[in-house]
């Protein structure tokens, strides 16, 4: 057997380089879509405690459900007393800058809106959670929300409860904006 000339030498240099390259490529795109990879970090509701509400300094844990909280991306954490001072805290530019969560308390949909309950319930991500706006409630401030885990659970008490307004997080934002603008209207 003779040896490769100079040019299968030098073409089988450059399709090693290339596959090697490719190789690199794939590997490095693997990498940058892993969990966690280049991302903020994973941020999580935590019990209320004695904290103040970001907006009224009422303590929150003091006030019915639902009740919210957000982390900024700098890990600062604001607590409120009802999902109408949350969305009102949202509407002004924070020196933390936007938020990396917002969660809200959900509650089974037998929950008697009536009773002012204080004891917690579990947190969901806001934009996971499905809400109705407009229950009789006491003793809470802004507009009347409900939120619940899920769709289902939302038209169920809604079901029992009568007509109520259902949403989505991006559909309540700007409906308890519109309801605290008018807080007798249908009363």
């Amino acid at each position: 057997m003779s040896a490769a000339s100079p040019q299968i030498q030098a073409t089988t240099a450059a399709l090693r380089r290339a596959v090697l390259a490719l190789t690199l490529a794939a590997a490095l795109a693997t990498c940058a879509k892993a969990p966690g990879a280049g991302a903020a970090p994973a941020v999580a509701a935590v019990a209320i405690g004695p904290h103040e509400c970001a907006a009224c300094g009422m303590v929150v844990a003091e006030q019915p459900f639902p009740r919210g909280q957000l982390v900024h991306r700098d890990g600062t954490r604001a607590f409120f007393c009802s999902l109408g001072d949350l969305v009102q805290y949202l509407q002004a530019p924070s020196p933390h800058g936007k938020p990396a969560g917002v969660f809200v308390e959900v509650a089974p949909p037998t929950l008697d809106p009536a009773t002012p309950a204080t004891d917690p319930q579990p947190w969901r991500p806001a934009e996971e959670a499905r809400y109705l706006l407009g229950a009789e409630r006491r003793g809470i401030m802004g507009p009347p929300v409900l939120s619940f885990a899920s769709a289902r659970d939302a038209d169920a008490a809604r079901a029992r409860l009568g007509p109520l307004k259902p949403h989505t997080w991006s559909s309540l934002v700007p409906a308890v904006l519109r309801a605290a603008e008018r807080p007798n209207a249908g009363r």
